[in-house]
């Protein structure tokens, strides 16, 4: 399977906005404190990610 890198940003979009629902998702306790912190910190690397990827996007590299 081959993808270009918009075929990829479009997922890593998509892995995000899911991360976002996730989040918010997780009830606001004590118990919880942990998974939201966590799962807060997913959701910056995976927003990083598709930071990087845009930029090599629209710099115009390709991958094979």
């Amino acid at each position: 399977m081959n993808l270009t890198l918009q075929e990829i940003l479009d997922k890593l979009r998509n892995i995000a906005s899911t991360s976002v629902d996730t989040y918010y998702s997780i009830p606001e306790t004590e118990e919880n404190s942990d998974a939201r912190y966590h799962s807060d910190l997913l959701r910056g690397e995976i927003e990083e990610l598709v930071t990087e990827v845009e930029t090599i996007n629209n710099q115009g590299y390709t991958i094979s």
